[in-house]
């Protein structure tokens, strides 16, 4: 029954379906706010000359990266939360057991909703730390979510595979991991 193959990736299902909305709803900010946002790192910039060589050329570009970034975020969120939700569909209809089916699910959805906050708190934070700080600044954020998307990419892809080429039982160790 779907129901059934279904029930364990729905909390995966459900964070990558968050990026998609975390995505969408910055994308429509973005689009009903711009120029207060960039009146924003504007301001920002100017605050911290420090930070930023305060020349006409160097602050424009500042404000260009802060908000090229912050658009990233959106970006990211919609590309991978759609591909989480298609891969976790392929998953949840996979022979894999149901715990790996749950894990790998909670892993590619985790991944998607917590990658495009990198980009983000890194684009929120160039004005006030620099480019580099900034991104250094969120590098723990993409070290957790990076590997959760990727490694659950492919290890579905190594289960759509499996169930491929052996339909009728994965060999050796890996029948633990199917479902019976």
């Amino acid at each position: 029954m779907v129901k059934d193959y279904m029930a364990p990736v729905l909390p995966g299902l459900v964070l990558a379906f968050l990026a998609i909305v975390f995505g969408t709803v910055a994308g429509m900010a973005f689009g009903v706010i711009e120029d207060d946002i960039k009146g924003y790192f504007l301001s920002e910039v100017k605050a911290h000359p420090a930070i930023h060589e305060q020349t006409p050329g160097n602050i424009k570009k500042q404000v260009h990266d802060s908000w090229r970034y912050t658009q990233r975020a959106h970006f990211h969120a919609q590309g991978l939360g759609a591909l989480g939700v298609g891969m976790i569909l392929a998953l949840g209809f996979s022979s894999a057991s149901s715990p790996v089916r749950k894990w790998m699910s909670l892993a590619v959805g985790g991944g998607a909703l917590l990658y495009p906050f990198c980009w983000l708190i890194a684009g929120l934070r160039i004005a006030s730390m620099g480019k580099h700080a900034a991104k250094a600044s969120v590098d723990w954020l993409a070290y957790i979510s990076i590997p959760l998307f990727f490694g659950g990419m492919m290890l579905t892809l190594l289960i759509l595979i499996l169930g491929w080429l052996f339909p009728r039982g994965w060999p050796g160790f890996l029948k633990n991991f199917q479902q019976e």
